[in-house]
């Protein structure tokens, strides 16, 4: 096998492995055998770095928040302060039922509006829009000089058109026979 050194090491790593892997689909087809995994395991990781990777469907609380705590710390110390602030509109029935809203954050100057959703009887009544003005101008008074969301093709992405942003990135296939969109917008 080559050397690695570097990203392009790691390419030359995989280049060279292929016909070693061909070879040993070969021999192990022959012998009826178990084939060996397709690329060496990533050195600096799980054993060799000391930790055990595990796969966890109900993490603890602690275990989340000391991600969430690391990777805030390192984005402040790489992008400096967030000033990370919730933007939270609801639109409520007179019975106070939440029939909507829209659910984002402030940061770095920008506006990210996470959820946006209404229910069906609300679409198409200028309430979206709305409750996106009010984000806006929210964003506004924090300092936010720039607003961006993404959306999937079967959620109305002529919305976020008809209000100013503009398509820049998009993800085809997402789920299958659809699209997931980014936006944006200049405030």
């Amino acid at each position: 096998m080559a050397k690695a050194t570097g990203a392009k090491g790691t390419r030359s790593r995989i280049t060279a492995a292929k016909p070693a892997i061909r070879k040993a689909a070969a021999i192990a087809e022959a012998v009826d055998a178990p084939l060996p995994p397709p690329f060496p395991r990533p050195r600096g990781m799980s054993a060799d770095a000391g930790v055990e990777i595990s796969e966890d469907a109900f993490p603890e609380l602690d275990a989340v928040a000391a991600i969430q705590r690391g990777l805030h710390a390192y984005n402040q110390e790489m992008g400096g302060n967030y000033d990370r602030e919730p933007v939270t509109l609801l639109a409520r029935a007179p019975d106070g039922t939440a029939r909507g809203g829209l659910l984002g954050l402030t940061f770095w100057g920008w506006l990210f509006i996470d959820w946006l959703w209404l229910s069906r009887d609300l679409r198409g009544k200028g309430v979206g829009s709305e409750l996106l003005l009010r984000a806006e101008a929210i964003a506004r008074e924090r300092g936010c000089a720039h607003a961006y969301t993404d959306t999937f093709s079967f959620q109305a992405p002529d919305f976020w058109l008809q209000n100013g942003y503009a398509e820049f990135g998009r993800l085809d296939g997402m789920p299958a026979g659809h699209a997931r969109i980014w936006f944006r917008k200049a405030l």
